[in-house]
C-alpha cells in the first residue's frame, strides 16, 4: 500500500487498531459524522462503513452522502454475519465490497483489491456474484442506482414481446440498452438497428417494409425490408421521433397486425419482430405539436426506460474512465497514467453533452496526446479546450485568439475553416478519429461485415476491431443485411 493511500473509518478502535497493524494509514471518526462538510484530503481514497458500529439506516445513509458529495471515493461494509438481502442492498445503493465474515484478513485482502481496482481495472475480485453483476449488465458498466432499476427491468421484461421506448439524451447508451434487451430475450433472430433520421424520407418505407420489383422507379429487384430481416428478432428504430408522419401510420398498422406490406405488394406477410424504439426527444411534445401520432405514441410506450445522463450519474464518471482508459491503452500498447487529484475533480465537474461517448472519446485524444505517467488537470483543459466541447468547464481560463472561427482562404475556390490556435496534433486529432471511422466502415462493407477477415484486411486482431467497432458504435450486422439486400 502506498504512503498517500489513507483510510476513513467510522468504526470501532479494534476495527482502527487491527488495520493499523497492518501497515495502512487510517483515519478513525468515532461519530458518523456528515460526509458532505468532511475535509478529506486527495491521499483518502476509500472509506470503511463498519456495520458493528453503526446501524443500518447510517450505513445507508452515509452511502448516500458519499455517492452524491464524494463519488470518487470507494465505500467497503464490514458487517460480519451479514445475510444475503442485506449485501445485495448494500451492493445495490454503490459499495464497492461487503465483508460478511468476521475476518480482518479478509478485510485486508478487500482494501488491497480496491486499490487495485482503482488503478483502473473495472473487475474486482468478489465474493458473491451480486457483486460482479453490480460491474456489469450485459457489458453496460454502471454503479448507479437508477441504471441497476432500469438493468432488473429489462431483466424482468425481455422475454415478453412487449414494445420498449427507450428515453435518453445522445451518447447515454440507448443502443447498448435495446441489445441487452435482445440477448436478455431468448429471440434467436438477428438485432436490426435502424437510424431513422438518417434514411431519406422518399425511400424509408422501403427500408423497412421492403418493396416488389417495379415498384417504383429504379426498383430493378424485390427487397425484403429490414423488419422481415429482424424476423424472429428484434429491430431497434433509433431516434423513431424523426419518422415521417406517414410512415408512422404504416408503423402502427404492422404493430398492430403483426405483417408488413411491402411497397408496390397487395400482399400482407407474417412477421414476429420485437420492436424497440429510442428517443432523444420528447415525444409527448410532439405528439402536441401534431409532429408524432399519438396513437403510435401510446403503442410504443408500453415499457419506458428513461436512461439518465451522465452528468447525473457521478459515481460512473471516473470508474467508466477507468475502465476506457484501460482499454485504449492496452489498444495501443501503452501503459495507463496514473490520475492526480486535480485531474478527477475536474473530470466530475463537466456536465457531459455528449454523455458516455464523449467521455469515451475523450479518453482516447488523452492517450493519443501522449499523457503516460500521471493526468493532471491542466492535461484534460488542455483537450477540452483544443476540441471546443459544448458545456465544458474548466479551472483556467480559455486561450485568447484572434477571429479563430473566421475561415482561411486557400488556393481554389473553396475554403477551409482551420483553427491556427491548436497544435497540429490537435487540429489533426479529430480528422483522424473520422477516418479511420470510415476505413473501418468501407473494410466491413467489402467483407459483408465479416470480423475475421476484416481484422485481416485492417492488420489489427479481432479484439481491437471489437473494441472499435463499439467505440464508435458501428454494427456489423447492418453491412452484412446490406450485402444480402443487394445481391437479392
Amino acid at each position: 500500500m502506498p504512503d498517500y493511500y489513507s483510510i476513513l473509518i467510522f468504526g470501532t478502535p479494534e476495527l482502527e487498531h487491527a488495520l493499523s497493524r497492518e501497515g495502512l494509514g487510517v483515519v478513525r471518526l468515532e461519530t458518523p459524522e456528515n460526509v458532505k462538510t468532511l475535509k478529506i484530503g486527495p491521499q483518502t481514497r476509500l472509506v470503511i462503513l463498519d456495520g458493528q458500529y453503526l446501524t443500518d439506516s447510517q450505513v445507508f445513509d452515509m452511502m448516500t452522502t458519499i455517492q452524491e458529495h464524494r463519488p470518487y471515493l470507494d465505500v467497503l461494509v464490514f458487517k460480519p454475519g451479514a445475510d444475503a438481502a442485506y449485501v445485495h442492498s448494500v451492493l445495490k445503493n454503490g459499495a464497492s465490497d461487503v465483508i460478511y465474515e468476521d475476518s480482518h484478513e479478509k478485510l485486508h485482502q478487500a482494501i488491497e483489491a480496491i486499490q487495485t481496482n482503482q488503478k483502473f481495472s473495472p473487475e474486482t475480485p468478489d465474493l458473491r456474484d451480486t457483486r460482479k453483476r453490480l460491474g456489469s449488465f450485459e457489458g453496460i458498466l454502471s454503479r448507479n442506482g437508477v441504471m441497476w432499476e432500469i438493468f432488473e427491468t429489462i431483466t424482468r421484461t425481455a422475454s415478453s414481446d412487449a414494445t420498449v421506448l427507450i428515453v435518453g439524451e445522445t451518447g447515454t447508451g440507448k443502443d447498448l440498452l435495446a441489445r441487452a434487451i435482445h440477448r436478455q430475450s431468448g429471440r434467436t433472430g438477428r438485432f436490426v438497428a435502424v437510424n431513422c433520421s438518417t434514411i431519406s424520407p422518399e425511400i424509408i418505407e422501403s427500408e423497412l417494409f421492403g418493396h416488389e420489383r417495379g415498384a417504383f422507379t429504379g426498383a430493378h429487384q424485390q427487397k425484403q425490408g429490414l423488419f422481415r430481416y429482424a424476423d424472429g428478432g428484434t429491430i431497434l428504430l433509433d431516434e423513431i421521433g424523426d419518422m415521417p408522419v406517414q410512415t408512422q401510420l404504416s408503423l402502427l398498422r404492422v404493430l398492430q397486425e403483426q405483417t408488413v406490406r411491402p411497397v408496390g405488394s397487395h400482399h400482407e406477410v407474417p412477421i414476429d419482430a420485437r420492436v424497440i424504439a429510442a428517443t432523444n426527444a420528447s415525444l409527448a411534445n410532439a405528439v402536441q405539436t401534431g409532429s408524432f401520432r399519438e396513437d403510435l405514441f401510446y403503442r410504443l410506450d408500453v415499457i419506458r426506460l428513461e436512461v439518465p445522463p451522465l452528468r447525473e450519474r457521478r459515481e460512473d464518471i471516473l470508474y467508466m474512465f477507468g475502465h476506457f482508459l484501460k482499454r485504449v491503452c492496452a489498444d495501443y500498447g501503452m501503459d495507463c497514467p496514473e490520475l492526480h487529484q486535480s485531474f478527477m475533480d475536474l473530470l466530475l465537474e463537466q456536465t457531459w453533452p455528449g454523455n458516455v461517448r464523449q467521455l469515451e472519446n475523450l479518453t482516447q485524444r488523452l492517450v493519443l496526446k501522449g499523457h503516460t505517467r500521471e493526468l493532471t488537470a491542466e492535461d484534460l483543459t488542455e483537450v477540452l479546450y483544443s476540441q471546443d466541447i459544448p458545456g465544458s468547464s474548466s479551472a483556467l481560463p480559455a486561450p485568447e485568439t484572434e477571429s479563430v472561427d473566421q475561415p482561411v482562404q486557400t488556393q481554389g475556390d473553396h475554403t477551409r475553416s482551420i483553427n491556427p490556435s491548436l497544435t497540429l496534433a490537435a487540429y489533426l486529432e479529430p480528422h483522424l478519429i473520422t477516418l479511420e471511422k470510415e476505413y473501418l466502415e468501407t473494410v466491413l462493407s467489402e467483407n459483408s461485415g465479416r470480423i475475421s477477415e476484416s481484422a485481416n484486411q485492417a492488420g489489427i486482431s479481432r479484439r481491437t476491431l471489437l473494441r472499435k467497432l463499439n467505440a464508435y458504435q458501428i454494427d456489423k450486422q447492418y453491412f452484412r443485411n446490406k450485402n444480402s439486400a443487394s445481391k437479392e
